[in-house]
């Protein structure tokens, strides 16, 4: 069963395109919203991002998971 936090985290980052915009909505840190990211993808065994830098885009994993 997927973490319900975890998966709200990664839809709110999906949102707002920005790890410090999404820390803030949801006031956490921005380790916390990878920390959350990252234990999602573990659960999930799968990248949901592509990370570049300070920059991400969603896998197809990662679009799919938002989608539903």
């Amino acid at each position: 069963m997927i973490n319900i936090t975890w998966l709200r985290t990664f839809c709110a980052l999906a949102e707002f395109g920005h790890f410090t915009r999404t820390a803030e909505r949801l006031h956490m840190t921005q380790s916390g919203v990878s920390q959350h990211i990252r234990k999602l993808e573990d659960q999930l065994d799968t990248d949901l991002l592509i990370r570049q830098g300070k920059q991400f885009s969603l896998t197809n994993a990662g679009e799919q998971l938002y989608k539903e």
